[in-house]
């Protein structure tokens, strides 16, 4: 299936894309990166020379004057974007759609236990902590964290309503299985390839099948979901399917798969990632 997640994202637009780059609108300010997918032409040509900033030669190239950072806002939830090395802003707005389907399926909960792995600048985490969940947010990258919480005190709330874990997040889920721990919905985002603070190396397809089970064994009896989603990798959504298949057999629930999109202007999708979710 594809998962199309700038519905509804008003701040953000995906104007164009095309010739190793995408064409996208963050709040007042238009943004050109790399996109080594977008192999096709570009449909609106004279839109490109309108950019305020190009990333490229792993640099951002100016056109005007930035701010060092801007808020944009998702429904109710404003989030902080800044333009950042490796041609990052701190947002994924095709995650928009796994936001509002995670706070779904816990809505008649009381203040579920929710874990974000691999959780960077906390737009998952600070959605659900708005929708009443308590979360525990876990990344290895300080920087990351100070950005989540940014984004916390920009949405008005109490530093104490998230779990900051500043941790490697494999170490992380192996203690919390050694302590009992549960929680009723679990996310991640997996890089293909990291270090965690102490040094240790994070290689997907060699760790995720470990990882991914120790993390269905914290799973409550009652838990909504499990959401992997993944960038970069050369796995396929396939394959993290089968892997999830594998991993919750014979627990209830559904498990579905595709790709992570954005839509464009003229309506045509734009691959940005891949996912599995499992769901009850």
């Amino acid at each position: 299936m594809n998962l199309v997640g700038n519905e509804g994202f008003n701040d953000f637009e995906l104007l164009d894309s095309g010739q190793d780059f995408r064409l996208e609108r963050w709040g007042p300010y238009t943004l050109a990166r790399p996109d080594p997918q977008a192999i096709w032409e570009r449909a609106t040509p004279a839109a490109w020379e309108r950019a305020d900033a190009i990333y490229r030669n792993d640099t951002w190239e100016m056109q005007k004057d930035l701010p060092e950072y801007w808020d944009l806002k998702f429904k109710d939830m404003p989030l902080r974007a800044r333009p950042m090395n490796f041609k990052h802003t701190g947002i994924f707005p095709e995650q928009a759609a796994n936001w509002v389907w995670m706070s779904d399926l816990c809505a008649d909960m009381t203040r579920p236990r929710i874990l974000n792995l691999f959780a960077y600048t906390g737009a998952a985490s600070i959605w659900m902590t708005r929708r009443g969940a308590f979360v525990t947010h876990v990344d290895a990258s300080r920087p990351a964290i100070g950005w989540a919480k940014d984004n916390q005190e920009l949405n008005g709330l109490a530093p104490d309503t998230i779990r900051w874990m500043l941790e490697d997040a494999v170490k992380f889920v192996r203690n919390e299985v050694k302590r009992g721990t549960q929680y009723d919905g679990i996310v991640m985002d997996p890089p293909a390839f990291g270090h965690g603070p102490s040094g240790s190396v994070w290689k997907f397809n060699e760790q995720m099948p470990r990882m991914l089970a120790d993390c269905v064994s914290l799973l409550s009896p009652d838990a909504r979901f499990l959401l992997v989603n993944a960038y970069a990798t050369n796995s396929s959504d396939l394959a993290l399917q089968n892997l999830l298949e594998d991993t919750l057999h014979g627990r209830r629930g559904s498990i579905e798969s595709g790709q992570l999109c954005l839509q464009q202007q003229n309506g045509r999708l734009v691959s940005t990632g891949i996912f599995a979710r499992w769901h009850r």
